[in-house]
């Protein structure tokens, strides 16, 4: 049941799910926290990397407004709007 739990999640591969189990007492969360820490390296790497330059010059000013939210400590979307037309303005 447990194999199939992990193959019902999208984890196919028969003998690294047993493995996991194995290595986990056949604990089902062990398991699949091990067979998941691969899967999660290249975010994990991309999170840790500084974010890129914002370009203010960007035609999409929505994904502009997303990223100051996400990137810079601005409260609302509208600061975010207003910093974005003040970059755009001053050219930076």
């Amino acid at each position: 049941p447990q194999l199939r739990a992990l193959a019902a999640l999208g984890f196919g591969q028969r003998q690294a799910c047993a493995r996991a189990l194995h290595d986990n007492g056949g604990d089902l969360w062990g398991a699949l926290r091990d067979l998941q820490r691969p899967l999660l390296g290249p975010f994990l790497r991309r999170l840790q990397q500084p974010p890129a330059p914002l370009d203010f010059e960007c035609p999409d000013q929505q994904a502009l407004v997303r990223r100051i939210l996400a990137t810079l400590d601005v409260a609302s979307w509208g600061r975010a709007s207003l910093v974005a037309s003040l970059g755009r303005e001053l050219g930076l």
